[in-house]
């Protein structure tokens, strides 16, 4: 890895915790949520069918299945979602969001892109796209372990 690529990384981290810092600070605050919880339950919003193969999820999150299954057993205590089987002969253990998961995402929603516009406002938003493009391929990349 080349320097350039370690201090980009390591920015990158940087900047991901200053980010996670106050997006847990905000939706601990106003929505007892933190960020962690608000992104599973976000992707389960904005799936289709409001559910999704907890393989998947994990894999989305970058948790191992326990880890995973540590936080949807609190979020089953408190209401916000489930696990259950999937439907037509699909036999995969399933997250799912519930109704009040639903409403707790859609009212933090407006608190996190607050969060999101403001982290931001400093770059060029001619070229937030090509960052994001960016970020995604990062995102979509499997990096072998050292």
């Amino acid at each position: 890895m080349s320097t350039d690529a370690l201090a980009f990384c390591l920015d990158l981290g940087r900047a991901h915790a200053s980010l996670s810092l106050k997006l847990n600070e905000d939706l601990g605050a106003f929505h007892g949520l933190d960020y962690e919880d608000f992104t599973l339950l976000h992707l389960l919003l904005r799936a289709g069918n409001g559910h999704l193969p907890m393989v998947e999820l994990a894999h989305t999150l970058g948790l191992p299945m326990s880890a995973l299954i540590r936080k949807m057993v609190l979020l089953e205590k408190t209401g916000l979602a489930e696990r259950m089987t999937g439907t037509d002969g699909d036999n995969r253990r399933h997250a799912v969001i519930r109704g009040g998961g639903k409403q707790l995402v859609q009212a933090a929603l407006t608190t996190v892109e607050a969060i999101c516009a403001d982290a931001v406002k400093s770059l060029d938003p001619q070229r937030l796209p090509d960052l994001h493009a960016a970020l995604r391929v990062l995102c979509d990349h499997d990096t072998p372990h050292a």
